[in-house]
């Protein structure tokens, strides 16, 4: 059983917590002002920095948790040939740098909402 929770902490431990800040912020700051001018921005300035606080932890905990965990040796082969300039590693990296991108986006986008 520990083992499993170990494995799945982010779902189990990360997650709900980001849900918790996420709606303390919100109750606590973003619901308090109805005015359009720069007082309301102020206030809402914490929030939304908590929600891009929050995107980026999604972000990483889902790029964290679907990328493949590499052994040191795939890691030095890997560095070595992006180091190089062959393509595959390059491939990789665009990869998995436009997955990690297109997720927080998403989450941005579904926070700021």
């Amino acid at each position: 059983m520990n083992a499993w929770l170990k494995r799945h902490q982010e779902f189990f431990g990360w997650m709900p917590l980001l849900l918790v800040v996420a709606v303390l912020a919100w109750a606590m700051l973003g619901a308090v002002s109805g005015r359009d001018d720069l007082i309301r921005w102020l206030i809402e300035l914490p929030v939304k920095s908590l929600y891009a606080a929050g995107a980026s932890g999604v972000a990483y905990l889902v790029w964290h948790r679907w990328s493949y965990r590499m052994s040191d040796d795939e890691l030095r082969a890997y560095w070595a040939g992006l180091l190089a300039g062959m393509p595959g590693p390059a491939i990789v990296y665009l990869t998995n740098a436009a997955f990690y991108l297109t997720v927080f986006v998403a989450s941005l986008i579904y926070f700021a909402r």
